[in-house]
């Protein structure tokens, strides 16, 4: 079947359209991807099972991803941002509220450059550290990464001013670093009815500029108690959470309860709600002291 490509590619999903120009469109989008060009609306992680399986994560969406602490979902996250912003050449804006810049730069460096984050506090670094110092300041000395520290800040505050960074700044994915360090302060002193604020708020946001939102998020300690300890949703602070994401995730790593089991040095990134397709699991390999996440 042979696609023209129309203009329907610019939707504005504010206004209705013709349901012609969107088939068109979808047609086209297939066409690309048939012809092995980048999936159109969508920002590959870097992670290839996780791309392959799922996409990567979808312009104009929410995706959250939540764990406990210590399974380092602010390291995966970084990862993906640096995947993207490094290795790819995109925008990327990485809001933290919890870290400092500097903070965020140093488990930057250690990815990249292989030094533990810890060696890089120290006076000097060895020959080596040195090198791989040098080769990961050239490589992101022009990425296209923003990093802002903003702690504990309301959504709308959030909201606003991303919408500023966008209109000089261009980028394509936002990761919101995290949940747990927004301000839910709420009217009726009902926190549920904030995190259904934030997350539509953000979701939004996502659709109108067209971006991929991931957004950080903790998980309730009362898992802790169970057994079993793998995430599941009413582990999740809010419900709403699970109901407002496009792409619900859950990063799980055995090796924090069992350091010397059979499964140190990987982690469990479970799709447990995805809008777009197929829930399942994919594996990494874990270098923490890297804080970083690799493929297997």
């Amino acid at each position: 079947m042979s696609v023209t490509k129309t203009n329907s590619s610019e939707i504005d999903n504010s206004n209705p359209h013709l349901l012609k120009d969107a088939v068109q469109d979808f047609l086209f989008q297939r066409q690309q991807i048939a012809k092995g060009f980048d999936r159109p609306n969508w920002l590959q992680t870097g992670f290839r099972d996780f791309d392959q399986a799922f996409g990567g994560l979808r312009l104009g969406s929410l995706t959250t991803l939540a764990s406990r602490p210590s399974m380092g979902r602010s390291a995966l996250a970084l990862n993906i941002a640096a995947n993207a912003a490094v290795s790819k050449n995109i925008g990327v804006l990485y809001l933290s509220l919890e870290m400092s810049v500097q903070h965020l730069v140093a488990r930057l460096l250690s990815q990249l450059a292989e030094v533990d984050v810890q060696d890089l506090y120290e006076p000097q670094v060895d020959l080596s550290q040195d090198r791989g110092m040098s080769v990961a300041i050239q490589r992101i000395a022009s990425a296209p990464l923003l990093l802002f520290h903003s702690p504990f800040v309301d959504v709308v505050s959030i909201c606003d001013g991303v919408r500023k960074i966008k209109k000089t700044t261009p980028f394509t994915l936002l990761v919101v670093d995290d949940l747990g360090y927004v301000d839910l302060t709420a009217k009726d002193g009902q926190e549920i009815t904030s995190y259904e604020v934030v997350m539509q708020a953000l979701k939004n946001l996502a659709c109108e500029l067209k971006i991929a939102i991931l957004l950080l998020s903790p998980l309730n300690r009362e898992l802790e108690d169970r057994e079993n300890k793998r995430p599941i949703f009413s582990d999740l602070p809010g419900m709403a959470i699970a109901r407002h994401s496009d792409m619900l995730l859950f990063l799980y790593r055995d090796e924090v309860y069992d350091p010397e089991g059979k499964n140190r040095n990987k982690a469990e990134l479970t799709v447990a709600r995805n809008d777009f397709g197929p829930t399942g699991v994919i594996h990494l390999g874990v270098e923490l002291k890297y804080h970083r996440f690799l493929n297997l």
